[in-house]
């Protein structure tokens, strides 16, 4: 951080380094699950899953930065990301640095939390490891949204359970899970009449 920035904050009036690691990590995780996309149970039409807090994922490639709205799924510390083939993707394959915003809509009348995660992408899908893709797809509920979805579809007679899966799979095959490691997470507290206070978590060498 430059002096300009740390200056900046300190005019702000921002506490750093508030919590010790230990009580960190456990906000972080309590964060992160509190914030994810859940699998879920709906009977309306479309998409059952519960979404989580609005993400941002970032990827690089030839210099040139890609911001991508997504739904995310946290495991502990970890990200897990579903994404369609995409520029994202590419990105990832040429240079597996990333980072991930999670946030709620900026509203300063009341509190708000978020993080800044910068990490380590690795790309998972039915031709490197279908066993993970279809646990993780099974796990995050993603697998039974797309079943559900697939039902509801208009369709000329009635699908087996056994074609409806193979229908399911062949959506799943499109997929690359992307698994995002941190190796430094920011996290942001704002409060309207607390003040702000800015925890930061590095990954242990």
């Amino acid at each position: 951080m430059s002096e300009a920035e740390k200056n900046a904050e300190a005019i702000a009036g921002i506490q750093k380094q508030t919590k010790s690691r230990e009580a960190l990590e456990q906000k972080i995780r309590e964060f992160l699950n509190e914030a994810s996309s859940k699998p879920g149970t709906s009977t309306r039409p479309g998409c059952p899953l519960n979404h989580g807090l609005a993400c941002v994922l970032a990827t690089i490639h030839d210099n040139i930065p890609r911001a991508t709205p997504v739904d995310f799924f946290g495991d502990g510390l970890t990200i897990w990301i579903a994404g369609e083939p995409g520029l994202k993707i590419r990105n990832i394959r040429s240079n597996p640095k990333v980072a991930v915003g999670i946030y709620h809509p900026m509203d300063h009348s009341k509190l708000n939390r978020s993080l800044q995660i910068e990490g380590t992408a690795t790309l998972f899908n039915v031709n490197n490891n279908k066993e993970e893709v279809v646990a993780r797809a099974k796990q995050f509920g993603i697998f039974q949204a797309i079943e559900k979805m697939m039902q509801e579809r208009p369709r000329e007679g009635s699908a087996s359970l056994e074609e409806l899966h193979a229908e399911v799979m062949e959506i799943v095959r499109r997929f690359n899970f992307i698994r995002v490691e941190p190796d430094e997470i920011i996290f942001l507290h704002i409060h309207p009449t607390e003040g702000t206070t800015k925890d930061v978590w590095k990954r242990a060498e």
